[in-house]
């Protein structure tokens, strides 16, 4: 019988032997065993059971490598036989051996990472790596990159805060860029006119509308009074605590302003935009997009321009008069303009809005303290943000 297969399927071949020299073997062979098909227990294991030589055909095992079986080759189109095998010592399997389509050039199943196969790089782990040391932002960290420099999507900045900028996700959900609210639920009236920003202060003065029988408190800033002198210049009223911001809902919360040229008790809708007006990319200002405060107006100011609400939110800065020092007996109050955000100006956003919220328990319990944290919480820390404004009518 022909055992030979196509070149194209196989490798070099066994050397060929003279007819005289099988016809020799063969009869010394049947002279040992006679003509039996049927080997004896005595006779050892049959041909080719043992260690072959040749070239893999079709079957995945390249030329440098032997193998052992336990199964009895068959004639078939080359490889190594079906059964269990192992890598050999350098050699030659003989062709006609069956291939079951299984092996690598090295004996272990195809797929699983043998010899010869280069096995994928592990994944890039899913952390914030520091972008590089800016000596002229030294205190920027991913959050500052990502949303405050808009970072995320230039190519130098790819290998930086992965989870800063949403490429992923960590196993346990966390990270990722901080969002703003969605107000849709709230049936709000979308604010399209009346552009301008929002600063804050408080001064603790009785505010300008209050000076002919307003809304003005003795030095505990609960108790109304009647006396017409501002704490400001050395008299006896103060801003009652409770002017201080306080959220209505997720979404609306309730103040009141200072305003150039006031008309004093009116009130206005205002809807924030997104944007900072010191920093365009101020994370504050993103995280309100789309929030909305009722302000009325009760207090005038010659530093306020004429597109600007100074929102009263204890904690925000004295600005040009203190008599939060006399009332509250202190002086830690943050930067003049700016108040206690001021003074925590380092740190990730978080870090920041914590600084903040340790720094009004110096404030007295109450409406006051509770307005100081409305600014850390509902307003996080949201510093000079843009809006959209209208009249409205007067809820409270």
């Amino acid at each position: 019988m022909d055992i030979s297969s196509p070149s194209s399927r196989r490798s070099r071949r066994r050397p060929f032997l003279p007819a005289s020299v099988v016809l020799t073997a063969a009869a010394a062979v049947l002279a040992i065993h006679g003509c039996s098909s049927e080997p004896s227990a005595s006779d050892g294991p049959p041909p080719f059971s043992g260690v072959v030589s040749g070239t893999a055909g079709v079957g995945g095992l390249s030329a440098s490598g032997g193998a052992t079986s336990t199964t009895t080759p068959v004639a078939g189109s080359g490889g190594v036989a079906a059964g269990s095998s192992t890598s050999a010592n350098e050699g030659n399997v003989p062709v006609g051996a069956v291939d079951n389509g299984n092996m690598t050039n090295n004996g272990a199943p195809q797929g699983t990472g043998g010899s010869g196969e280069v096995a994928p790089p592990p994944p890039k782990p899913c952390e914030d790596a520091p972008a590089p040391f800016d000596p002229e932002w030294p205190e920027a960290n991913c959050e500052s990159w990502a949303f405050e420099a808009n970072a995320c999507g230039e190519d130098w900045f790819q290998n930086y805060c992965d989870i800063t900028c949403g490429r992923c996700t960590p196993a346990d959900g966390s990270g990722g860029p901080p969002m703003a609210p969605d107000c849709s639920g709230e049936n709000l009236p979308n604010v399209t006119g009346g552009a301008g920003f929002a600063t804050r202060y408080w001064d603790c003065c009785q505010p300008a509308c209050a000076t002919n029988g307003g809304h003005k408190c003795s030095q505990d800033g609960v108790t109304q009074t009647g006396d017409n002198s501002s704490a400001c210049t050395g008299g006896g009223a103060f801003a009652c605590y409770d002017d201080a911001p306080r959220a209505i809902s997720n979404c609306l919360s309730y103040g009141h302003v200072a305003k150039a040229n006031p008309n004093c008790g009116g009130c206005f809708r205002i809807q924030f935009t997104g944007t900072g007006n010191s920093n365009a990319n101020d994370i504050g200002s993103k995280l309100i997009q789309g929030k909305q405060m009722i302000v009325k107006v009760t207090n005038t100011g010659s530093d306020v321009a004429g597109n600007q609400f100074d929102l009263m939110i204890p904690g925000g800065g004295v600005g040009l008069f203190n008599a939060c020092s006399r009332q509250w007996g202190t002086n830690d109050l943050g930067g003049q303009y700016g108040g206690f955000l001021n003074a925590c100006n380092t740190g990730t956003h978080a870090e920041k809005k914590e600084c903040v919220r340790q720094r009004c328990n110096a404030i007295p319990a109450g409406d006051a303290r509770d307005g100081c944290f409305w600014f850390v919480d509902w307003f996080e820390i949201a510093d000079n943000p843009n809006f959209n404004s209208e009249p409205t009518n007067c809820p409270f």
